[in-house]
């Protein structure tokens, strides 16, 4: 493995994704900024605790990361959370805190990142997921925020062409992490309720059994390496089997196929 000495900053850098991503970039040689809610430790790792959905905070750390270092090589927008339930019980205090995290929090870092990473062509990685592109009913508002998030990024990617930026969106399947657990769950009133329940099990099963967080920080690390990283990848073979039928299918049959597997009571 080729020591490169990057300077590298992940968010949810804690746990999950995020911490197996900090472990192979530190083991590489590189310089790794993590940033996340909780005072967190590891060798080799300058941590920031700070709430990324608050844009001075943001501001603050890239500043504080540009005074150590002239430049900015790779930004892991990783941060992010869940809520389950149905959209009419979803609070309008939840819909904004998920957006604040998994949307805003991506925006603040990488607006005050940008003129670190253009001095030498840096990358932009985000973990997004595959409910981007396939709606999750009872999740809508995680699925709506990595929508608006590849969204956003995709725009971002011209704009940055001319600077040799590259944006790579990564999108895993189910994962077997402490998002399941930590995922916020709105009460659902009887309307929904069973069907909800259900649903919530259905996913909860899958991510139990679902790729490891060690599999999707290989493929944040071997697209780091790259000198054209795809623009796109998709993790996790059943789910991106799904995504791939989702694109093909006429949209009533990929509907029904949704609400078959995660709306049927």
């Amino acid at each position: 493995m080729k020591k490169t000495n990057r300077v590298v900053v992940i968010t949810g850098d804690s746990s999950g994704f995020g911490l197996e991503m900090a472990k192979l970039f530190i083991a590489n040689g590189d310089k790794v900024y993590g940033i996340s809610r909780r005072e967190f430790s590891l060798d080799g790792l300058t941590h920031y605790a700070c709430d990324i959905s608050e844009p001075e905070n943001c501001a603050k750390v890239v500043c504080d990361i540009a005074s150590r270092e002239e430049n900015i090589d790779i930004l892991i927008n990783n941060a992010g959370f869940g809520i389950s339930g149905s959209v009419e019980d979803t609070s309008i205090e939840s819909a904004k805190k998920i957006f604040d995290v998994n949307f805003f929090g991506a925006f603040y870092l990488t607006k005050y990142a940008l003129p670190f990473l253009r001095i030498k062509g840096g990358k932009i990685i985000n973990t997004s997921s595959i409910a981007s592109v396939v709606p999750l009913p009872f999740q809508a508002f995680y699925s709506a925020t990595k929508s608006a998030l590849d969204t956003l990024f995709n725009a971002l990617r011209e704009e940055v062409h001319d600077y040799n930026v590259t944006v790579t969106s990564i999108m895993p399947g189910d994962a077997k992490t402490d998002f399941t657990k930590n995922r916020v769950k709105n009460q659902s009133n009887q309307a929904y309720k069973e069907v909800c329940e259900k649903s919530v099990k259905t996913m909860e099963k899958d991510e139990a059994h679902g790729i490891t967080p060690q599999t999707v920080a290989r493929v944040a690390f071997k697209i780091a390496n790259k000198k054209r990283p795809p623009y796109t990848k998709l993790v996790g073979k059943k789910d991106s089997f799904l995504c791939f039928l989702f694109k093909i299918l006429p949209k009533r049959f990929r509907s029904f196929l949704v609400r078959k597997i995660y709306a049927s009571k």
